[in-house]
């Protein structure tokens, strides 16, 4: 009998998201329930500006990111009319 090395059968590594809380959803979804956002942070006399579209979860998880790395930080939603199209990250 030929003995092989230890392994585990089916033995295959798990897909783990790199963003725990972010999840993919469907362009429908996309168009109709997310919000768009205007995020600011700032660490000294640097200021970051920027709307983007996101789903409320993932609103809570990007404020908590920002608020560990970042002295000052806001994420709030607004209406589409408010944003700036120029500041938009897609």
């Amino acid at each position: 009998m030929i003995k092989y090395p230890l392994y585990k059968k089916n033995n295959s590594r798990k897909n783990t998201l790199t963003y725990p809380g972010l999840t993919t959803v469907s362009l429908h979804r996309i168009i109709t329930y997310m919000k768009y956002y205007y995020v600011m942070c700032q660490k000294g006399s640097l200021i970051h500006r920027y709307y983007v579209q996101l789903d409320p979860g993932s609103a809570d998880i990007l404020h908590d990111a920002l608020d560990e790395n970042y002295d000052l930080c806001q994420v709030c939603d607004v209406k589409r009319s408010q944003v700036d199209p120029d500041l938009l990250i897609k």
